[in-house]
């Protein structure tokens, strides 16, 4: 985001827009310093611009929770912590835009049933993890939730788990949440931990074993 009066201005609401018209609008203001005349009449430009690009964002912001809310059925007390959630995660940078950023925090809280903090802190790894590996959010957090569900972890520790599987070379044939989502029962019902879970996968994969999905059967069927 652009620096100066408008890039300090546009972070002080909570809103971001696209680079460009900031830019151009902080250039305008920059090269103003020449005259007073000139100056109130390039920034009144340039502030007219800043206006009509926050007022957008805060119209994109409303429209997106409104999304957010009836896809998750929160209530309007439960929404004002979403809505907190959401410029949290925009102000670092989180979401391509209001409408992308809405849709992952309702996907994660309608897998995981999550409000709150909770739901701020899975959405943001969620979203981390498809980052660095291409993982869709809806995906990992169904994952996720299994973990938790079957095993009694957090979703933080569900996550290093996934995060931890995938830099080991597990998703190599694109199987590693299917492959958690669908054994984490029967490794639990073994009396496997998530981590010694995570173990079994690895060493059949060190093993040779292409297909972790093959290598969970295995397992489970000894």
């Amino acid at each position: 985001m652009a620096g100066g009066v408008i890039g300090n201005l546009m972070f002080a609401v909570g809103f971001k827009v696209a680079e460009g018209p900031l830019r151009r609008a902080e250039d305008q203001l920059n090269s103003l310093r020449g005259g007073v005349f000139a100056f109130g009449a390039a920034a009144a430009a340039a502030m007219g611009a800043f206006a009509v690009a926050s007022i957008k964002a805060a119209s994109d912001f409303e429209k997106s929770m409104s999304q957010v809310q009836m896809a998750t059925g929160q209530t309007d007390q439960q929404m004002q912590a979403t809505k907190g959630i959401a410029k949290n995660l925009y102000s670092q940078n989180f979401g391509e835009n209001w409408q992308d950023l809405g849709q992952q925090i309702s996907t994660t809280a309608q897998i995981t049933g999550q409000t709150g903090a909770a739901l701020e802190n899975t959405t943001k790894n969620a979203m981390l993890l498809g980052k660095a590996f291409g993982f869709e959010v809806g995906e990992s957090v169904k994952t996720t939730d299994t973990m938790m569900r079957q095993f009694g972890i957090t979703s933080d520790q569900a996550m290093t788990l996934l995060a931890q599987g995938a830099q080991k070379g597990l998703d190599k044939s694109g199987e590693l949440l299917d492959t958690a989502n669908e054994y984490s029962n029967q490794f639990k019902s073994l009396g496997f931990s998530a981590t010694e879970m995570f173990d079994t996968l690895a060493a059949g994969s060190q093993n040779g074993a292409f297909n972790l999905d093959k290598v969970g059967k295995k397992r489970c069927r000894l």
